[in-house]
C-alpha cells in the first residue's frame, strides 16, 4: 500500500509543468540631450534667417522693378521719335563671267533697297529734345535663306532702286559699304549732305538708306540664247530660282541720342518683299515695291 502511494505521488509530479514568471520590459523613448536640442535650434534659426532674407530681397527687387517700370513709363509717356514710313524696292541683277554666246555664265543676286524715315514729331519746332546728336545701327540679324549668301550695305540715297554693284569692279568698291556689327552715322546740323557718306540731318529730314543683298548663285549657265537677258527680277525666273528659297527677313536696332543726351532705341523688323500672295504680283516681273506707312509703326523708347 505504501509503495502504491509513493508511485502515485511521483506520477502526479510528472504531469505538472513548471510555470516560470516572465517579465516584459517596455521600451522607453530616448531623451534628447541638451547638445542635440541646441543643434536643432541653430539649424531652425539659420533656416528662418535665410527665409527672411529671401523675402526681403524679393520685396526689394519688386520695389526696384516697380520703380524702374514707373520711370520707364513716365519717360515714354510722350512719343519723341518714331518710324512711320519705310519704303522697300526689290529686284535682281547679275555679274557677267562670260559674255560669249551661245551661253551666259552669270553670278546672280537679289537685292532690296530700304529707306527708313524717322519722325521727330517736331511740328516745325526743332529743339534739343527732338533733334539728333548721334545715331548708329547695331544688333543686325539676317535670318537664313535656303539658298545664297546674305549681307547688308549702306546705300547712297540718290541710287535708290539701282543695285549697289553690277560689275566686278563695282562689287569690289561696294565692299567698303558692307555693314559689320555696327553702322554709325555722322550727324549734320546744316549744310549740304553727302549721300555717298554715312551722313544724316539732325532734324530727321533725311532717311536712313540701306541695301540688302543675297548672292544666290555663282557661275549660273543660261543656255537660252533666243532672248536677251534682262538684268532685273525676271532673271530669277529665267534661271529657275524659286522665291521660297530666297524668302527671308532682317532685323536691327536703331540707337539715337538727342541733344539733351537722352538715349532712345527702336527695333526694326523687315520681311524682304518678293511677292504679294493676294494680288499675285512678284519680283519675277522685274521689280517688286512695298511701302509701309503707319503712325508709330516702330516707336523709339527712351532708355536713359
Amino acid at each position: 500500500m505504501k509503495r502504491e502511494n509513493k508511485n502515485k505521488g511521483k506520477n502526479i509530479n510528472k504531469g505538472k509543468k513548471n510555470n516560470k514568471t516572465r517579465t516584459i520590459v517596455l521600451s522607453r523613448k530616448r531623451k534628447i540631450n541638451t547638445k542635440t536640442k541646441l543643434i536643432i535650434c541653430i539649424a531652425m534659426l539659420i533656416f528662418l534667417i535665410f527665409s527672411a532674407r529671401s523675402i526681403v530681397i524679393c520685396q526689394l527687387a519688386n520695389k526696384d522693378f516697380a520703380e524702374v517700370a514707373d520711370s520707364f513709363y513716365t519717360s515714354n509717356a510722350k512719343t519723341v521719335f518714331s518710324i512711320d514710313k519705310i519704303i522697300l524696292y526689290s529686284s535682281a541683277n547679275a555679274i557677267k563671267n562670260e559674255v560669249t554666246r551661245p551661253v551666259w555664265n552669270l553670278n546672280i543676286y537679289q537685292y532690296t533697297d530700304i529707306a527708313i524715315y524717322i519722325n521727330n514729331h517736331s511740328d516745325e519746332e526743332l529743339n534739343y529734345e527732338n533733334s539728333i546728336k548721334s545715331l548708329y545701327i547695331d544688333n543686325i540679324k539676317l535670318n537664313g535663306v535656303k539658298k545664297g549668301k546674305q549681307a547688308l550695305y549702306f546705300k547712297n540715297a540718290p541710287d535708290f532702286g539701282k543695285s549697289i554693284y553690277s560689275t566686278v569692279e563695282k562689287k569690289d568698291d561696294a565692299e567698303s559699304s558692307k555693314i559689320g556689327d555696327k553702322l554709325e552715322f555722322y550727324v549734320l546740323n546744316d549744310g549740304d549732305i553727302n549721300y555717298e557718306k554715312r551722313q544724316i540731318y539732325a532734324d530727321c529730314s533725311s532717311p536712313i538708306t540701306l541695301e540688302y543683298v543675297n548672292n544666290i548663285v555663282d557661275n549660273k549657265v543660261i543656255s537660252d540664247i533666243e532672248n536677251d537677258v534682262k538684268y532685273d527680277g525676271s532673271i530669277l525666273k529665267r534661271s529657275g530660282i524659286v522665291l521660297s528659297d530666297i524668302k527671308t527677313s532682317i532685323s536691327f536696332r536703331i540707337n539715337l541720342t538727342n541733344n539733351y543726351n537722352q538715349k532712345y532705341m527702336a527695333n526694326v523688323y523687315i520681311e524682304i518683299p518678293l511677292e504679294n500672295s493676294v494680288t499675285g504680283d512678284n519680283i519675277y516681273s522685274g521689280k517688286f515695291e512695298k511701302k509701309i506707312e503707319e503712325e508709330n509703326y516702330s516707336k523709339f523708347y527712351r532708355l536713359k
